[in-house]
């Protein structure tokens, strides 16, 4: 059987099916953002610290697998974090930019399979990137203003309006992906 329908034509490069550059870079400052707002606890440092060097590996072989899982590594640091003392709206900073590093991450990623490094693709990438964080930061706003005005000393209730927002957010970045 030829292989002749798979062969790369003379003086044609093959294409390079790696993350993109721009996502893979905000979804690195994104998740430096996290461990930033988390650096006040040592064990969600170290969290934090895990999950980035998860991030970079992820993006390094384009496996989207790993991203994802640096974000949970991630936002578990920043919980930790919040746990520790963290100020509640350093905590929605927190996991709202975790959520941002995987979802920049992934999209680097799927950007990169589907396209090709090469593919002019910045436009895209940050309008994406603008609509994620618009989104990130109305959830921020919105679970900071319920701390302030609903929560008030329970720290219960606070956790459960925390976990309903990160549920939330998830789902609305879910469905903002143009390229997932």
């Amino acid at each position: 059987m030829s292989n002749a329908g798979n062969e790369i034509p003379e003086g044609v490069a093959p294409v390079d099916r790696s993350p993109t550059y721009l996502s893979s870079a905000l979804a690195l400052v994104a998740a430096l953002v996290a461990t930033t707002v988390s650096v006040a606890s040592p064990a969600a440092l170290v969290g934090c610290v895990a999950g980035v060097a998860a991030l970079v590996a992820g993006l390094a072989t384009g496996r989207r697998g790993l991203v994802r899982l640096a974000g949970a590594v991630l936002v578990g640091a920043v919980l930790v974090a919040s746990a520790a003392g963290t100020p509640v709206l350093a905590t929605l900073v927190g996991v709202t930019t975790a959520l941002l590093a995987v979802d920049f991450g992934t999209t680097a990623t799927d950007l990169g399979v589907q396209l090709g490094r090469q593919t002019p693709t910045a436009r895209v990438e940050l309008l994406h990137a603008t609509t994620s964080t618009l989104v990130g930061f109305g959830f921020v706003l919105a679970g900071a203003t319920a701390d302030a005005f609903v929560a008030g000393s329970q720290p219960v209730s606070a956790l459960f309006g925390l976990v309903v927002t990160v549920i939330v957010l998830v789902v609305a970045l879910r469905r903002a992906d143009p390229v997932g």
